[in-house]
Parts: structure tokens; sequence; C-alpha cells
């Protein structure tokens, strides 16, 4: 099913890219908290002495944790403890697509019994990006998959706070384009661990399995589908073409690639609530409609906009044959003048 989604989010970027009228670089921005059945965490656990915990699985668990600590009370010594993280919708973005912008939020928990003691030293982790394959049914310590420091983000330690520690919005921008440049089967998420693995360190964080959907781990993106030379080079070939000559609608792009008609749109999707949010800009007065197309070019809605010159913000909810798709175009129409974004509608 997932590859089938990258294929017609391929399928949308050749539908726009020759559209006459179209913007040709798409702003998008999409996030990801998906609950236990969706979900892809767990964290891998070693405890010296006790060869069987590195054995264990820990992929239902409620929480996720990066730890250093002793266990002399169960017959051990010294243990550490890793999470890993997959937002496996990240596999339906084109490889190569640009990041604009990746935040990254964990929501600490209220209490914990796996360690209800604190941390002593800093506590500050490192964000990776995880290089070989793992299932989070039966992810161990003994086969944890390889990371890579390249482009690796520091977690702010929480400062001696126990509980309730919420990292919200950390910047990986960098680390999140590394992962799409790769092919989608080799896009293997993220791994969360002490950047000092020596006692008596712990961050405690709530899984996708956590009861508080509000808490489940959350990845906000930003994307656009086009490069500024790709944009101009489909302009240019548009605008060349017999097929296609050049009109007065076909809008003309600036240095950086996008359309100079003023017009401009990002649609936010939030895949746990079945609504979109449109923020768009209008360079005049005048009627407005904001449109929302099937993959294979259907129209599945249309909505009469404020068309006051300006900055404005459009609801949209999903409603039951908006959601039978697995991703749509949204249009905003304003005279000769429109921009297009291709979004996620259902993981």
């Amino acid at each position: 099913m997932k590859k089938k989604r990258q294929s017609l989010l391929a399928c949308f970027m050749a539908m726009l890219l020759p559209a006459a009228g179209f913007s040709q670089v798409t702003q998008t921005e999409m996030t990801f908290q998906p609950d236990g059945c969706r979900g892809k965490d767990a964290y891998v656990e070693m405890v010296n002495g006790l060869p069987a915990y590195a054995s264990n699985n820990y992929g239902s668990s409620s929480q996720l944790l990066a730890m250093a600590w002793t266990f002399n009370g169960i017959g051990g010594t010294t243990g550490f403890l890793r999470t890993f993280i997959d937002f496996t919708d990240l596999q339906s973005i084109p490889q190569g697509t640009t990041v604009n912008y990746a935040y990254l939020s964990l929501y600490g928990v209220p209490t914990s019994g796996a360690n209800d003691l604190g941390s002593y030293g800093s506590n500050a982790c490192y964000v990776q990006r995880v290089t070989s394959a793992w299932d989070e049914a039966t992810v161990t310590w003994n086969n944890q998959p390889t990371t890579t420091t390249t482009n690796q983000v520091t977690l702010p330690g929480s400062n001696g706070v126990q509980w309730n520690y919420h990292v919200i919005d950390l910047n990986i921008t960098t680390l999140l384009q590394d992962i799409i440049n790769l092919p989608p089967v080799q896009r293997y998420g993220l791994c969360v661990r002490l950047q000092t693995e020596v006692y008596y360190r712990s961050m405690l964080f709530t899984s996708s399995e956590n009861t508080d959907a509000t808490r489940h781990p959350k990845l906000r993106i930003g994307l656009n589908y086009c490069s500024a030379s790709a944009a101009a080079r489909e302009s240019d070939d548009h605008r060349e073409s017999p097929k296609h000559p050049p009109t007065e609608e076909s809008p003309r792009l600036d240095v950086s690639g996008k359309s100079d008609n003023g017009l401009k749109a990002v649609v936010k999707t939030n895949l746990s609530s079945s609504q979109i949010s449109v923020d768009y800009d209008l360079p005049q007065d005048g009627k407005a409609v904001l449109e929302i197309v099937s993959y294979d070019g259907a129209l599945l809605k249309s909505v009469e906009v404020d068309g006051v010159k300006g900055k404005h913000n459009k609801i949209i909810l999903l409603d039951a044959p908006l959601l039978k798709n697995k991703m749509a175009v949204l249009v905003i129409k304003q005279g000769n003048n429109r921009t297009s974004s291709p979004f996620l509608i259902s993981q």
C-alpha cells in the first residue's frame, strides 16, 4: 500500500507540472502523528549480567526510553536503553523532494514504573538517522539497526525536570532531508539515544501506543515538490511546446521558482484530525475558489472562499467521500491565476 501511495504522489507531479495556469513549485505541510495501529516505535535494552534482556522486544510499550542505569537489584550490573521511531508514511514522498522544514515533537510521561528516580548528570540525547531495516515487533538490543552520526541532532536535556518533559518542534530539517534523499525503501527512521551512556541518566517519552493520543510522537514537515531549476525548465518546455502555446493564463516563475502571479497557498494536513488547514494569500480582490481534486482529475470539493486581497485561512473538514482517497490536490483559483498543492489525506 505504501508503494501505491508513492506512485500516486508521483502521478500528481506528472499531472501538475504541464497543466496550464498552475504554479510549478507546490508547497505542502504535512503532520504525522500515528496511533498504535499505524505507528512504528520501540525501545531496546541490555543489562550486563542478565543476557536475556538483550533479546526482549518492547514494541508494544506505551513508553520510549533512552537510559543508562544500574540493575543490581535484579542481579545485573549496568544497563542501557535506546529508542527507535519510524514515521513510515515518509516513504510516500518522492525521492529528492526539498524539505523546507521538519520538526519533531516528543512528549514526556506524567509518571513511570520504568524509572521513578529521575536523572543525574546531563540526559541530553542524539537523534540519529537509522541506516538498516528493523521491525517493531521483533527489534531487540541484539538485532537493533545501525545508525549514522551524520547530521545528527541534539535533543536538549531536561535540566532536572523528571515528569512531563516535552520536546516540541525540535528542528531536524537537515536530518530529514538526508532521509528523503534516499529511495523510499531505504528510509528506516530515527534513533534517540543518550549522548553520554553513563549511569545514572534517563529520558522518557510516550510512544504511539500511549492512551493519550495528543502525546504520540509527532513529525511536522514542509515540502517543495520541485526545485527552482526544474520548475524553470518545466515552465520553459511548457511555453515552447506547440501543444501548449504561451497564454496569458500561464504563470511565469520568479528567480525562486515560484509563480509570480502573486497567488500563494500552503495546505497543512493533520492526518489524525481528518481536516486540512489552508493558508492562502490573494494578490487582488475578486472571486476566489478552493477546489480539491483527486489524483485522476475528479473534482471532490469546490468551495467559494474569501476573495479579499491579502492573507486568509480556511479549514476544510475531510468528509466520507474525501476520506476514500489516499491523496488529492488542493487548488486555489482567482481569475486567471491559480496555484496547487498535493497532499496526503490518510495514512
